[in-house]
């Protein structure tokens, strides 16, 4: 009997101590390197909400301070690892979608961003959709040649 415990006990340990095969989490990493954060404590309005999917889209942002009221896309970068990218109007019988994340600077260019989580409220009230395990989305910041500020799939000099 006293084999028969000791037997169960150790295989009981040897199962405990195996590793188990984890989801694996996108998380931003640390800062590697201090790249000047152009973004910080901005807001813009854009055409699509970023982050919502990985399609090959360009974003032009433009300037909330200069472009005055606006019903539409938004994103403001809250500090200088967090943004929301949300559709935002003064009225209330709309389809409200936001999506929280992180995001850092690559290189002094190139910025990833990373999805948490997705609410939707007013028309197409949903429960909140947590996305950590999506992959970082990688955008090019690119001043266009009508001098707005673009985040772009392609850096600058691969631009057709």
């Amino acid at each position: 009997m006293k084999t028969f415990i000791t037997t169960i006990f150790l295989a009981a340990f040897a199962y405990g101590c195996t590793p188990k095969p984890e989801k694996k989490n996108h998380t931003a990493p640390a800062v590697q390197k201090h790249f000047p954060n152009t973004l910080m404590n901005k807001k813009f309005h854009t055409e699509k909400l970023i982050g919502l999917s990985v399609d090959d889209s360009d974003h032009t942002l433009i300037d909330a301070k200069q472009a005055g009221e606006w019903v539409g896309n938004t994103i403001r970068f809250k500090d200088n690892i967090h943004f929301v990218s949300a559709y935002e109007a003064w009225y209330g019988n709309d389809c409200f979608t936001t999506v929280f994340g992180r995001y850092y600077f690559v290189d002094s260019l190139k910025v990833r961003f990373y999805t948490d989580s997705i609410a939707h409220s007013g028309e197409c009230e949903a429960p909140m959709e947590y996305t950590k395990s999506r992959p970082g989305l990688d955008l090019y910041l690119v001043k266009g040649n009508d001098g707005q500020l673009q985040l772009n799939h392609k850096p600058a000099h691969l631009k057709n």
